[in-house]
């Protein structure tokens, strides 16, 4: 076992250094999810630590102009386990919940930045989620949310635009997450109700006017009831309204699971239904370019070892609301297509702002016909 600087600090949890994690599950992770957006900009980093695989991944990507262009590293999280960097990718926190600054280093990609989120409001501290699956704990995970205001600068090709106050959010995750380090089988005579996963439809939405910050998230059956809702918008004088339920009228590109716009609405603890415009504001992304979902080149997932690295793969392939887009080197039928949505945003007394969409349809969902 090694120490680093965090073992100064009288908070651990358990009795092993802070680089040792309470299971010895290989999917157990802790990472970050952080998006910057405007009008056919969007820019997305983040690293993850997967102590039990002795590895530190991070991914960077661009959407734009109808093109995704990404960045995939790894190497061996020890002995330099409290650097959050690896390859061209770097996450600085400079005041804890407060200010943060991500990079991407010059790169074969074509692409790089360097930006600065400060929060707009405070974090979102998700419902915890956990899941089994033959008995077995797949998925036992927290995330907080929140929403943030980015500057700097983002390179692309030819192109330098100076950031200035654009919407940005950032994620903060951890626990054991199925999707996460090396393929793990389960099996058994039958499955139990509740290790059933009803869940056909998601949305995942924070979001910024110009008066005030908020997010939901949502999960819904096949038939279109909820299953969960939680949400809140936080008000600019400091005060917090809780939210407690959404409805939704989306709008898709033709033929596909991919929205381009619509409505929803957002009830609060009083009472009060609040009416939302969305329009897609540019080039959705995908997450799978980014390393998620077998997004790799050797057919893994974050969290597999891959040796000491710095290991750094860029792709770039076509990214539209029109198809079903993704990377190359995957065959179409196991290309999951965007689900991140940048979105224009009107709200129910006129005020205007974004709102990172995120909305994935799994398989067979009534209300929109699919």
């Amino acid at each position: 076992m090694q120490l680093s600087d965090f073992d100064e600090y009288p908070f651990h949890q358990h009795p092993t250094p802070f680089n040792i994690p309470f299971t010895s599950d290989v999917h157990f992770n802790d990472g970050y999810f952080c998006a910057t957006f405007a009008d056919d900009w969007y820019v997305v980093t983040g690293v993850r630590l997967h102590p039990n695989m002795n590895v530190i991944d991070g991914f960077a990507g661009i959407a734009r102009k109808g093109e995704q262009r990404v960045v995939r590293a790894s190497r061996a999280l020890r002995p330099r386990s409290a650097e959050l960097s690896v390859g061209p990718i770097r996450v600085d926190i400079r005041q804890p919940m407060r200010e943060v600054g991500l990079a991407l280093a010059d790169n074969d990609s074509g692409f790089s930045f360097d930006l600065t989120f400060r929060t707009r409001s405070p974090a979102f501290l998700e419902a915890p989620y956990r899941f089994r699956k033959y008995g077995h704990l797949i998925h036992d995970m927290v995330r907080y949310t929140q929403v943030c205001e980015a500057t700097g600068t983002v390179r692309r090709d030819d192109e330098t635009v100076e950031v200035k106050a654009w919407t940005a959010i950032r994620d903060h995750s951890w626990g054991v997450r199925a999707g996460m380090g090396p393929v793990t089988f389960h099996g058994g005579a039958e499955r139990d109700e509740d290790e059933i996963d009803h869940r056909r439809f998601r949305i995942w939405a924070p979001l910024a006017t110009d008066r005030y910050t908020g997010f939901f998230n949502t999960h819904e059956d096949e038939a279109g009831k909820p299953l969960d809702f939680e949400g809140a918008l936080f008000m600019a004088d400091g005060t917090k309204v809780r939210l407690v339920a959404v409805r939704h009228t989306l709008d898709y590109a033709p033929g596909t699971k991919n929205v381009v716009g619509g409505a929803f609405s957002l009830l609060d603890s009083d009472g009060r239904w609040r009416d939302y415009r969305i329009k897609l504001a540019g080039t959705p992304a995908d997450v799978q370019g980014l390393g998620y979902y077998g997004g790799w080149k050797d057919g893994g997932s974050a969290g597999v070892w891959r040796g000491l690295g710095p290991v750094v793969e860029t792709d770039r392939y076509p990214s539209s609301h029109l198809g079903k887009t993704g990377l190359l080197s995957l065959p179409e039928a196991k290309r999951l297509g965007p689900t991140e949505f940048p979105c224009h945003l009107q709200g129910p007394d006129g005020e205007m702002g974004m709102v990172h969409f995120e909305q994935h349809i799994f398989g067979r969902y009534k209300p929109y016909g699919f």
